[in-house]
């Protein structure tokens, strides 16, 4: 059998094209790799005591007044994602990221402006 040039190019293509198709179905996401790791185990503990901040603050602000209280809310909603967050680096589920679990940029600025307006 006689092996032509343009046989040879597609055969060689069709093995890239495979090797391709196992390295994306064997391919780990650093971000699972790290959660599987030492270091990322603790990770998810301090995640967990900042959730548990969270709560905490959210019981103070049970004990507050107005606008204190709402600012205290805040907080505590805010700290809790982020713990939440990266308490659950190992947990998280097909298409959903640690990015999306974070706080959004949104609620950062409102808590800004809600601390600003205590100050004054």
């Amino acid at each position: 059998m006689k092996i032509t040039k343009s046989h040879l190019k597609k055969i060689i293509i069709a093995d890239l094209l495979q090797e391709v198709r196992s390295d994306d179905e064997d391919r780990v996401s650093e971000m699972h790799e790290f959660s599987q790791s030492r270091s990322g185990k603790k990770v998810m503990q301090a995640g967990n005591k900042i959730r548990s901040a969270g709560n905490s603050i959210y019981e103070i602000a049970e004990d507050q007044t107005g606008k204190m209280r709402e600012t205290l809310q805040r907080i505590s909603e805010f700290v809790g994602k982020l713990g939440e967050s990266l308490s659950g680096l190992n947990s998280l589920e097909e298409g959903v990221g640690v990015a999306d679990t974070l706080p959004t940029i949104q609620e950062l600025k409102q808590l800004q402006k809600d601390i600003k307006r205590l100050e004054q």
